[in-house]
């Protein structure tokens, strides 16, 4: 008996070791830059100009999203319309009324998809008229609320964060979960959010609010959230994609739960990013190319040279840098910010 626990755990030791070997020559062969540019990643970046309506100065543009011909960006908690060309068209909310924490495009019905800050779901037409509003304070208990949303195939998929107590109130665990619903905002499933199991010690990805992400080829719905050990990224992006070689996606993270990456799986590139102004020395740009098996590991963000500087207003541009890399939906397009911002009027950045 004796004898054969020890072949066992020879054979374990073996296999483990020889995995770790492995990964290790695949990290080495890996080219890792510390600078990189736009034009590493992408072919083409076109910037586009938005027009200052008067009374509706945009001087920070987030969350881009193109639908046809129209371009909508939140800017101080504000939804706003332009359209490609960079005019605008229309504020779709007004500040008093709502502030915005996201949103989805709804193409099939013209309609936007708005998260307030209280948990509630507005309707608005592209025209910003206001077509319903559903309170979901009356769905959604006290101790549960959204963290993001986003649309998929027609269905509506939020990150929400869920806190449980004993009876005797003296402790609380967190729970987050992915929870889907129709285009009506009625739910249909939820799952309970696990991180990967990276096979190391102390990898907190799940600190940061995550965000739904969809895996090309397959649309395997998972959650993104950015990593606060960005010096890791390589081995982990390369741990995580030898595990895809033998298990689907949505058995890494256990029975019954969806998995919680620090990597956004793209049909070529492999993005990780974070950005805090307040806190800079944290900031990191991380870019996995799966065809060229190389990365770049940018501290200060990808630069950006393509668009030429243009000094024609007193106040700096800062908004992020979009190129087509992998978003809920992989076809389209998805931020990455770079601090390497020229001077000039706010703009969006598509490719």
């Amino acid at each position: 008996m004796k004898r054969t626990f020890t072949y066992l755990l020879l054979l374990v030791l073996l296999v483990c070791g020889k995995q770790a070997y492995n990964l290790l020559i695949s990290n080495e062969s890996i080219r890792s830059n510390p600078t990189g540019a736009l034009s590493d990643i992408a072919d083409e970046v076109i910037a586009i100009p938005l027009q200052d309506s008067g009374t509706h100065s945009i001087k920070e543009a987030k969350y881009i999203r193109q639908e046809g011909d129209n371009l909508f960006l939140i800017s101080n908690e504000t939804l706003y319309r332009f359209n490609r060309k960079g005019e605008f068209i229309c504020r779709i909310t007004h500040p008093d009324d709502i502030r915005v924490a996201g949103y989805v495009v709804n193409p099939a019905n013209q309609q936007l998809i708005v998260l307030g800050n209280t948990d509630d779901i507005f309707y608005y037409s592209f025209n910003g008229d206001l077509l319903t509003r559903k309170k979901l304070k009356c769905d959604l208990p006290e101790n549960r609320h959204m963290l993001s949303i986003s649309m998929h195939n027609n269905r509506i998929f939020t990150t929400e964060e869920c806190v449980h107590g004993d009876t005797a109130g003296q402790t609380a665990t967190i729970e987050k979960q992915i929870v889907e619903y129709d285009s009506s905002f009625h739910k249909l499933q939820s799952h309970t959010i696990r991180p990967v199991d990276l096979e190391r010690s102390a990898c907190p990805i799940g600190c940061l609010a995550p965000e739904v992400a969809v895996e090309p080829g397959s649309g395997t719905v998972y959650a993104y959230a950015p990593s606060y050990q960005p010096g890791n990224l390589l081995r982990d992006t390369l741990y995580i994609k030898q595990k895809r070689q033998s298990q689907a996606l949505e058995n890494l993270a256990g029975k019954n739960t969806l998995p919680l990456l620090p990597i956004r799986m793209g049909s070529r590139f492999w993005v990780s990013t974070y950005y805090n102004a307040e806190d800079e020395s944290r900031n990191y740009t991380f870019c996995y190319d799966t065809e060229k098996e190389e990365c770049w590991q940018v501290k200060e963000g990808l630069k950006d040279n393509f668009i030429k500087p243009v000094m024609c207003d007193e106040w700096t541009l800062s908004i992020p840098i979009a190129i087509p890399i992998v978003s809920a939906n992989p076809e389209r397009i998805c931020e990455i910010l770079s601090p390497h911002r020229p001077k000039g009027k706010a703009s969006c950045y598509l490719s």
